[in-house]
């Protein structure tokens, strides 16, 4: 089945969105087990594409007004609390979006309609609002143009497109792990063993008031964390964290709050995870910081300081050693 799926992808066959989930999944398939070819991978961007152009029909892509972008240099010295276009960082096919925090763009909110009314600010209203005229930013069945999620509280860089070409190509890097994605975050206790991989995999759930809560499970979806560094923290009180460095090889549903709750050292500020919530952290401390791709139009790369709430927080915690306070002005500046 899987080599006619293949064959027929090469034909160029993808009529639907049906053909564009089943074409990202075998990629993705091929990818695990080690078979992912060049000569395939291009048949299948070839495919998307082609797809993608049927999809949009005549619309024109035309430059993000300039009101809606900002600087990554502006993240720096500003407070940001609403979703604007990283300028460095985008093409006409696919935006670089600063996502702040208790904004949602997850696909919780798209399945639980009872928790939209409850969201202070929808990532998806925002773009409606903004590129009411793309069709994709109606289109439930493809999250409204957004390639990719990141939990409510998480800061950081999000893609977005506003076109099904786009939204297709990107999706297909990320099917093929071809996306590189960091995240910095504050967990509890020492990791020891950096650089650590963690391969544990990963099944949907949900938690007694209903939201979606990831799970280890020997019939989960693979799922790969690299801890790439980590910086030893202490508190007044001599209570040690950790603030890491991770990559995202897969992206499961809460992959970093579920791997590292695993591994013994939930996020601070994560109760769902088994998180402490002191009072100088007042959300999970998860920045989506880099990320980078290759596009046909060229590469997309960008790294988003950490937002001032982080830095606060992080400021009450003392490095252990001077190799640890190093680590601390690569990541934070």
């Amino acid at each position: 089945m899987a080599q006619l799926s293949k064959e027929r992808l090469q034909d160029g066959c993808i009529e639907s969105e049906s053909g564009v989930v089943n074409c990202l999944a075998l990629v993705e398939a091929f990818q695990l087990a080690g078979k992912l070819e060049d000569s395939y991978l291009e048949s299948a961007l070839k495919s998307l594409v082609h797809h993608g152009h049927s999809m949009d029909g005549s619309e024109q892509l035309m430059p993000p007004p300039a009101e809606l972008c900002i600087s990554v240099a502006r993240l720096e010295t500003d407070v940001i609390s609403e979703p604007l276009i990283l300028s460095e960082a985008s093409q006409p096919e696919l935006y670089a979006l600063w996502k702040p925090p208790n904004c949602s763009a997850a696909s919780e909110e798209i399945r639980n309609p009872a928790a939209r009314s409850e969201e202070p600010l929808a990532l998806r209203n925002w773009l409606q609002e903004h590129f009411g005229h793309r069709a994709i930013v109606h289109d439930e069945s493809v999250t409204y143009g957004m390639v990719h999620r990141l939990d409510r509280f998480t800061s950081g860089v999000l893609l977005w497109a506003p076109c099904y070409q786009g939204l297709y190509e990107a999706r297909l890097q990320f099917a093929a792990r071809r996306v590189q994605k960091e995240y910095l975050c504050l967990a509890q206790g020492v990791v020891k063993d950096v650089p650590l991989l963690i391969k544990a995999r990963i099944a949907e759930g949900s938690s007694e008031l209903g939201a979606t809560r990831s799970y280890i499970s020997p019939i989960g979806r693979h799922a790969f964390t690299e801890v790439v560094d980590s910086a030893t923290l202490a508190d007044p009180d001599g209570q040690l964290f950790s603030l890491m460095q991770v990559r995202l090889h897969t992206g499961r549903t809460h992959q970093i709050r579920c791997h590292l709750a695993h591994e013994g050292h939930p996020l601070v500020g994560d109760p769902v995870y088994g998180g402490i919530t002191p009072s100088w952290c007042q959300r999970h401390w998860l920045h989506a910081w880099k990320l980078s791709l290759q596009m046909t139009r060229g590469p997309v790369a960008v790294q988003v300081p950490v937002p001032h709430d982080l830095r606060r927080a992080v400021q009450r915690l003392r490095p252990a050693e001077v190799a640890d306070a190093f680590r601390l002005r690569q990541w934070l500046g």
